[in-house]
């Protein structure tokens, strides 16, 4: 019993050094935060109080600046959730709702000069998070996000790229006679007719694809392997993560926005990941299941938050999408400067 106790208090005293030694830290910046995937705040409490009463302030001081933080995010475009706030009833009550899935993530109570210090973090993803509380505005209410309504991208059917699985080359079978026995007629060998045989290697010959001459390489190359995840390098531009990035064409033009997710990714995923190394890009796509995603360099940026590529690059992503449904799962992350 007496090691039990003992184990306790060395748990509890690590738990609070920890919080006072800064160990638990901020996660604050509106980058940072969609790059993480949650905010983490600090209240800390007056001194000279009794250890409930501290600790409940430190809760009231981290809840305001949880609010605080929560409202300098992006809905789109120039729109933080302070301005929704502001012009939007239904914004203004989710993030009410949203504010109680906050957790704590570590807390502190220095006894000799009576304060106390409280950690909390609200998920951007996942239950109780941002993205599960805004889902249906996302989805179904996007103007209430003041979302921009432009066209989706649909490329003209005789310009898409035809990306299908590289087809595998059959060989006739050549099926060869067991050495004759004295008592036992010979084996016969049966010859597939030549029809046959030229159908099997037509299987292999590659069709043309009808696509730009700047873009015929990059398609070419991408049947060999199937794209199943999209790396959007803005590292030149000022663009900025929110709830709702999208990716557009140079022809103002929607190829991927959250309306392409299935509902349960969404709150998982969001409209993606942020990070600021390529490599970080790949490891964290990987981590979603995709081996072989492709690098799109973006043209510019609109609005801060919705990254525009080339229309070349929309149309083989369009064409994969049609073949392996990779915007459905979000598979998508915006590398930052």
């Amino acid at each position: 019993m007496k090691k039990l106790l003992l184990a306790i208090i060395a748990v509890m005293l690590f738990a609070g050094s920890a919080l006072a030694g800064d160990k638990i830290v901020e996660v604050v910046n509106p980058d940072e935060v969609f790059q993480k995937g949650y905010i983490q705040v600090i209240g800390e409490s007056e001194a000279g109080q009794s250890r409930y009463r501290a600790k409940r302030a430190a809760e009231v001081v981290a809840q305001r600046r949880l609010l605080e933080i929560f409202q300098g995010l992006r809905l789109s475009g120039q729109t933080t959730v302070r301005d929704g706030m502001l012009t939007n009833e239904n914004i203004k009550t989710t993030v009410e709702g949203t504010l109680r899935g906050a957790v704590p993530c570590g807390e502190a109570f220095d006894r000799t000069e009576g304060y106390a210090r409280v950690c909390l973090r609200l998920n951007l993803h996942g239950h109780d998070s941002v993205y599960s509380a805004f889902e249906d505005i996302i989805l179904k209410s996007p103007q209430e996000l003041k979302v921009r309504d432009i066209p989706a991208f649909k490329p003209d059917a005789d310009k898409l790229p035809a990306v299908l699985p590289l087809p595998v080359e059959t060989k006739p079978e050549v099926q060869v006679a067991a050495p004759a026995d004295e008592d036992k007629p010979a084996a016969v060998v049966e010859e597939k007719p030549a029809a046959v045989v030229e159908e099997q290697v037509a299987v292999v010959e590659e069709k043309p694809l009808p696509t730009t001459e700047e873009a015929a390489s990059k398609i070419q190359e991408a049947v060999k392997t199937p794209i199943d995840g999209i790396i959007v390098d803005v590292r030149d531009f000022d663009f900025k993560p929110a709830l709702v990035n999208r990716i557009l064409t140079e022809n103002n033009e929607v190829l991927f926005d959250p309306s392409k997710v299935l509902n349960q990714v969404l709150i998982e995923r969001g409209c993606g990941g942020y990070t600021t190394d390529l490599q970080k890009a790949r490891a964290l796509l990987e981590s979603w299941g995709s081996k072989s995603p492709v690098v799109l360099k973006g043209r510019t940026v609109q609005n801060v938050t919705d990254a525009v590529v080339s229309t070349d690059d929309a149309a083989a992503v369009f064409a994969y999408d049609q073949q392996y449904n990779l915007l459905a799962q979000a598979r998508v992350v915006f590398v930052l400067k």
